[in-house]
């Protein structure tokens, strides 16, 4: 979208929003004058949307709600987002255009979960629109768990998985449990659709190794729907028609440069239920000013939550950097990490009895980001219990980071303390 076609965009937005309780006082005099003055409104953040639930930020010129979502945070008060026919119809149009391109001959298993949640409804109402079946096979239900997904995927011929990537290796698992071979026991399907959760391309390298078919990422989150989807080159662009995105240094005014991480800041460009001006979006993005193979210019990576970074003497570790680090193991399925007394521990469940990690690796680690760096490989079972078919898979999002006490205890656990 050109600057002149964004200005007019986002001084309607900033109009409509502004009928709202909470932007009433917060949004400056308008119209403004460019991009620059967006910088002089206060930033949203997620405790403000908290206080706001349930209806601080619908605009008194909000059209008629048709759907109620709240985001997943274990913590405090729930963030409640409200989106209208028109804000659904534009959200799974623009799913509709990711590089999976979804058809009439689809049969779409949605693993997400469906309570509450917004991607399984954007999916669902996708591949409908796009005149495909769904089979919803809820992720937070004993009524599918993942034995009987399992079934599914094999007697409905079902053609696109989605789910978050790690459920993708969790069913692999199982399906490994009942002697199955994900590549070869599973003719029909084609692809694979991830969101809820970053995408690395060491994990997409994983799971496309593990079932031998693409994996198709979507990027969003309750507050804002959809934002980003993967284009047919598996490469992740924002809907500039839909979002102005800023991305921003620590200091939360300076743009970082081509290539460079930053925190990713979203006002929404349309007249949304739930409208969202400068939302501080507390992930972390690398943008790639590059021409794509589709035609778009600019693509994005998604690093991972700030919040879940580990930082050991000025050395920071996001998702990325863990999985670019885990990739280069015999294990690499199930993992997670720690920081226990300055020193880096990653776990990763063995895979066979013959894994191991070779010392050289592990020092080769140490010199790179000069720290203190152990890796163990644990016994299959003791970060993800398969003991309970029913239960497998069955928690809410997944647990890559352990807190300093959750690290010693594992430590403990496998007799190393």
């Amino acid at each position: 979208m050109d600057t002149h076609k964004k200005m007019a965009a986002l001084n309607e937005v900033l109009a409509y929003a502004k009928t709202s309780n909470y932007y009433s006082n917060r949004i400056p005099q308008l119209p403004i004058k460019s991009l620059a003055d967006l910088a002089h409104i206060p930033f949203t953040t997620k405790n403000d949307l908290r206080s706001q639930s349930p209806y601080g930020l619908l605009p008194s010129q909000a059209e008629s709600l048709s759907q109620y979502h709240e985001s997943s945070g274990t913590t405090g008060q729930p963030v409640s987002v409200w989106y209208s026919d028109k804000d659904l119809d534009e959200i799974t149009s623009r799913i509709a255009t990711c590089g999976v391109n979804f058809n009439q001959e689809d049969i779409v298993l949605i693993r997400f979960p469906y309570a509450l949640s917004t991607i399984s409804h954007f999916m669902h109402r996708t591949v409908q629109k796009q005149r495909g079946c769904v089979v919803p096979a809820d992720s937070r239900t004993t009524v599918t768990p993942m034995p009987k997904v399992i079934n599914l995927l094999r007697n409905l011929n079902v053609t696109v998985l989605a789910c978050i990537s790690l459920q993708a290796i969790m069913l692999a698992e199982v399906a490994e449990m009942q002697g199955l071979n994900p590549k070869t026991d599973f003719p029909f399907l084609r692809a694979i659709c991830t969101a809820g959760e970053p995408l690395t391309p060491y994990r997409r390298s994983l799971i496309e190794g593990i079932w031998g078919v693409p994996v198709f990422d979507n990027y969003g989150m309750t507050e804002i729907g959809t934002a980003m989807i993967d284009c047919p080159s598996q490469q992740m662009h924002l809907f500039d028609d839909c979002f102005h995105i800023e991305v921003l240094q620590d200091d939360f005014q300076t743009e970082v440069n081509d290539g460079e991480c930053g925190n990713l800041v979203v006002t929404t460009l349309r007249k949304r239920a739930t409208p969202m001006i400068r939302y501080a979006t507390g992930d972390i993005v690398q943008v790639k000013h590059s021409k794509c193979l589709c035609g778009a210019s600019c693509s994005f990576v998604i690093r991972g939550r700030k919040d879940d970074m580990i930082t050991i003497n000025s050395v920071q570790f996001d998702l990325y950097e863990v999985e670019k680090i885990i990739s280069k193991l015999p294990a690499r399925r199930f993992w997670s990490v720690g920081n226990w007394k300055n020193h880096l521990y990653l776990f990763v469940e063995q895979e066979s009895e013959h894994d191991m990690v070779p010392k050289e690796y592990i020092d080769s680690l140490k010199t790179a980001y000069g720290i203190d760096l152990s890796i163990f490989l644990l016994e299959k079972g003791t970060l993800y219990d398969r003991k309970d078919p029913l239960s497998f898979g069955m928690e809410a999002k997944p647990r890559y980071y352990l807190t300093e006490k959750e690290t010693q205890s594992l430590l403990t656990q496998i007799k190393i303390f």
